[in-house]
């Protein structure tokens, strides 16, 4: 597999969690949000720093993973990103909503 392409597998996980998301309709579950869940080509957790020190053991090795959280910031970067390549009628079309609307969706938590 490549190093630039998204395992089916975690399309598909991301996909679940948002039907999930959907169904829930953004109430708090044990009083937490569900976050919005992406795949990735390559996502590193924080876990994936190991130490060195060979008085601590042998070194772990903690493999990445291809889906994780969104946080907002990151959202709103897709969205910059998006209108930046592609155009204000791509990100309609991916949304579902302009710009200024999605942009407030995402402020409020909405997006979330």
């Amino acid at each position: 597999m490549s190093a630039k392409t998204i395992p089916l597998t975690a399309v598909r996980q991301a996909l679940m969690l948002a039907v999930v998301k959907k169904a829930i309709g953004g109430r708090e579950v044990d009083g937490k949000v569900l976050a919005r869940v992406a795949a990735y080509t390559y996502y590193a957790p924080m876990l994936a720093t190991t130490c060195r020190n060979a008085r601590r053991g042998p070194q772990r090795h903690f493999p990445g993973l291809h889906i994780g959280p969104m946080e907002v910031g990151d959202f709103a970067r897709v969205v910059e990103r998006a209108r930046s390549e592609r155009g204000l009628p791509e990100v309609r079309r991916t949304w579902g909503m302009g710009l200024r609307t999605l942009l407030a969706a995402i402020d409020n938590g909405t997006m979330r």
